[in-house]
């Protein structure tokens, strides 16, 4: 049992105890949709993402995807058994019993986007012809984990109930769109900031607790969207439509995408906007968020919206 999520000394007293390590040393790296330690021994070092309690499934699912692609010789990162041979614990915590992995630490840099994006394409698109192999089930997530959720929380807090109704249709715009498209492997939250480029030039991916069979285009659109997220301009939707182009010279070389998908990149975009939103609040609680923040995002996503039409046709 960890008293909270900073018993460092309850932490690296039960790692030792379930694990063939030493650890000495531990402190909290990351606290977001789940928690991310980084521990040292005399000579090595580990990751330990804590899931919350609600993500179990998540957690398993990740543990079978690199198991896989490790497999497959597809660059990922490893799992430390423990002293029984298993692949996850699970530890008591101030929320409940929660699942935790322990890695190895991966030494590698946030790859630069710009420069790699091509290299980085060609790895995605290995990643997701190799997935397409894939022998087990994938979670598939609803409407509800990419819009709803975020409109729940605008009548949560009160938001301005006509902006409330704009939102809801353009996400019910969006998500009608994004039904018809195919559906795959997906890791669900693809950008540099959860991939390590190595000495060798491979990127290790990190974070695979949202992937899904849901839509493989979504991959692509997270890591060509060149948008601000919070400052919106016009010149963003050229700048995304460039990122994908020299994205997809790598991408194409192992996978071929439809026009049906190239076109729903924007929604995507949108789309991320909602879910990444309803996600931290989720997390962090409403304090994370406040009426500017609230009337930003709704500005954002309508001026989007109506770049977009400006620029296509649906």
């Amino acid at each position: 049992m960890i008293s909270s999520y900073t018993d460092y000394g309850s932490l690296l007293k039960s790692i030792n105890q379930l694990y063939k390590v030493d650890v000495v040393k531990v402190k909290l790296h990351r606290d977001m949709i789940g928690r991310v330690y980084l521990f040292q021994s005399n000579n090595k070092k580990y990751v330990l993402k804590l899931y919350r309690s609600s993500k179990c499934g998540d957690a398993f699912q990740t543990i079978d995807i690199l198991q896989y692609l490790r497999e497959n010789g597809y660059p990922a990162i490893s799992i430390v058994p423990t002293k029984n041979d298993k692949m996850s614990v699970y530890l008591d915590t101030p929320e409940g019993r929660c699942v935790g992995i322990l890695f190895d630490f991966v030494e590698g840099k946030e790859p630069d986007r710009k420069i790699e994006i091509e290299n980085i394409g060609l790895q995605i698109g290995w990643l997701h012809r190799l997935m397409g192999k894939y022998p087990y089930k994938l979670i598939i997530r609803t409407k509800s984990d990419y819009i709803d959720e975020y409109i729940s929380i605008m009548r949560e807090v009160n938001y301005i109930p006509e902006r409330i109704i704009e939102l809801e249709k353009y996400g019910d715009e969006l998500w009608n769109r994004i039904g018809i498209l195919p559906r795959g492997f997906c890791h669900g939250d693809l950008h540099v900031g959860n991939m390590l480029q190595t000495e060798a030039s491979e990127y290790v991916l990190l974070d695979f607790d949202d992937a899904s069979g849901d839509f493989p285009i979504m991959d692509v659109a997270y890591l060509s969207d060149d948008t601000n997220f919070n400052n919106f301009s016009e010149e963003s939707y050229d700048k995304t439509t460039r990122l994908f182009d020299r994205f997809y010279k790598g991408y194409i070389k192992e996978q071929t995408i439809s026009a049906v998908e190239i076109n729903a990149i924007y929604d995507f975009v949108a789309i991320r906007h909602y879910q990444i939103i309803a996600r931290i609040v989720r997390c962090q609680g409403f304090q994370s968020i406040d009426q500017k923040d609230m009337d930003k995002q709704y500005e954002w996503l309508l001026h989007w919206k109506n770049l977009c039409e400006m620029k296509r046709h649906y």
